[in-house]
């Protein structure tokens, strides 16, 4: 899978801080009154959200039913991916009852590799509720990490496969009549 891809761990709270040109993120103005001018700061809508979360996250995550979640999602994810892998191995798999008589295999096209890309979300964030409460070791990190880098690349090789296989139908289908009034009124850009 072509180019590799990077991680920005820089977050749109970071970013707006920069922009506004803030030293905390709790100061950056989410909202203002067109009428009053009253400005409502990042602060005042998630702060309450960061310290109870942070609380939970570093105090009271009951450690052992965490990593039971992680393995239930993981264990779930890893299910998904495989029936998908049964799913393409078979070319000439029977299309469901009410799917007979169509063209092609609507299933593959619908199956919920979606899913199983939020299980391997949920697996991430579970990895740093046990991470923030100290139950990962240092050389179990990297296998953790690893466990879930695993996850993310079979996802990610099933939905390119799912996206190839899905038929064009932009193709086949007419062009709305509102699309083409619209179309119509728009002039190309002079370069």
């Amino acid at each position: 899978m072509l180019p590799i891809s990077a991680e920005l761990t820089y977050g749109l709270e970071r970013i707006a801080a920069f922009l506004q040109d803030v030293d905390s993120i709790y100061d950056i103005v989410w909202a203002r009154d067109p009428e009053t001018g009253r400005v409502t700061k990042y602060g005042d809508v998630r702060l309450a959200d960061e310290l109870q979360l942070s609380v939970y996250n570093f105090e009271m995550a009951d450690v052992e039913k965490t990593w039971k979640h992680f393995e239930l999602y993981e264990a779930e994810c890893k299910a998904l991916i495989e029936q998908y892998s049964v799913l393409t191995k078979d070319r000439e798999i029977p299309a469901l009852p009410e799917e007979r008589g169509r063209t092609g295999h609507p299933y593959r096209a619908r199956f919920p590799l979606l899913a199983a890309y939020e299980l391997c979300l949920k697996c991430s964030h579970l990895f740093n509720i046990l991470d923030a409460r100290g139950a990962i070791s240092v050389t179990e990190r990297v296998g953790v990490i690893a466990r879930v880098r695993a996850l993310a690349v079979g996802i990610a090789k099933a939905w390119v496969d799912q996206q190839k296989s899905e038929p064009d139908s932009t193709k086949e289908e007419p062009e709305p009549a509102a699309e083409k009034k619209q179309a119509s009124k728009l002039s190309p850009v002079a370069s």
